[in-house]
């Protein structure tokens, strides 16, 4: 019986879903490269048959999705930010009463960094950031890290709500400006 969880990191395509722009200065990291809990459920995500679409969370009270690249596609000593870009549906539901976490670190062992946002329902019908510019999920690493992986992933397992009309465009990791 096949996984009821999406692995994009297994995906073939997967080298072909992160493109590195504009001299290493920034990263996008389309959804069918994330590892999503419940993603191959389609009850609970439409994984879009497009090789760079979005994904769509349908209903799910246990929100999981996680992602790396390695970090040679980076450069070393720089500050970057990490954000994903999201897009509420007009019937999304659940995001108003629990915030999302972000989480990114470098290397497996490395320290995690959070960040929370509230999916506001004033969002809806509009493309936006989160974390946002006001409150940034920021890294760094060093040289002797080249060889590890950057983790990081969004989350919202803690309150148990059903949540759903999500959809998720990309990652994206960039300079600090």
């Amino acid at each position: 019986m096949p996984s009821p969880h999406y692995k994009g990191s297994e995906n073939s395509a997967y080298s072909q879903l992160i493109q590195a722009k504009d001299g290493n200065n920034k990263v996008i990291i389309k959804p069918q490269a994330l590892d999503i809990t419940w993603g191959n459920d389609p009850r609970y995500w439409r994984l879009h048959d497009k090789p760079r679409g979005p994904a769509e969370l349908l209903q799910v009270c246990w929100l999981e999705v996680n992602g790396s690249i390695d970090l040679r596609l980076l450069k070393p000593n720089t500050d970057y930010t990490l954000h994903f870009n999201l897009f509420l549906k007009p019937d999304a539901f659940g995001w108003n009463e629990s915030p999302v976490y972000f989480m990114v670190k470098v290397g497996k062992n490395g320290k995690p960094t959070w960040r929370s946002a509230y999916l506001r329902q004033d969002s809806q019908g509009n493309t936006f950031l989160a974390p946002n510019g006001k409150n940034p999920l920021k890294f760094r690493f060093d040289r002797q890290n080249m060889h590890e992986k950057l983790i990081f992933g969004l989350y919202e397992v803690w309150r148990g709500r059903w949540k759903g009309g999500l959809i998720i465009e990309d990652v994206v990791i960039s300079v600090c400006r």
